[in-house]
């Protein structure tokens, strides 16, 4: 008897560890389990692009600083994929009419200036920034040097872009 309840006690006290979250981390804590971005690549494909510069439609681009990778832009294009993909839509507006600024709000980013690009369709990062680069107003916000930072998450084939600076 005194073995079953050091063995309750035991899985009591591991399930009680596992459900608490650290409060010394100043990292946030995000959940990317069904997002399946290539982070690296992501970065390099669009680095790549701002390093070179670029034709946007009719507008050329001149090269512009490398972006860094920022877990709150992640977590805001995250919660969009997750929420076109379960609600079977595409836009830049979510269904209860809020846009880009006010998810990027929400998760956290204290933004100066803000961009996002959303696709639908697409398997692959290459084939994304592809698209991305091919559409004028995508490529001008991959092409925009006030952008400092970025994040991007992928949900079945819908995925979204956020940019930012503070």
């Amino acid at each position: 008897m005194k073995a079953l309840n050091m063995i309750s006690f035991s899985l009591l006290l591991a399930i009680a560890f596992a459900c608490t979250k650290s409060t010394d981390s100043t990292e946030p804590v995000i959940d990317n389990s069904t997002s399946t971005v290539n982070k690296t690549l992501m970065l390099q494909l669009v680095n790549d692009a701002r390093k070179k510069g670029c034709q946007c439609g009719d507008t050329w681009y001149p090269s512009a600083p490398a972006l860094t990778w920022d877990v709150l832009l992640e977590k805001a294009a995250l919660n969009h994929s997750k929420d076109m993909y379960s609600n079977n839509y595409f836009s830049h507006t979510s269904q209860d009419g809020t846009g880009a600024g006010v998810r990027i709000d929400v998760a956290g980013y204290k933004w100066k200036t803000y961009g996002e690009n959303i696709a639908m369709g697409y398997n692959t990062e290459q084939a994304v920034v592809e698209g991305w680069l091919k559409s004028p107003g995508h490529c001008q916000n991959i092409m925009k040097a006030s952008f400092k930072e970025m994040g991007v998450a992928k949900v079945g084939n819908y995925w979204t872009q956020d940019f930012g600076a503070k």
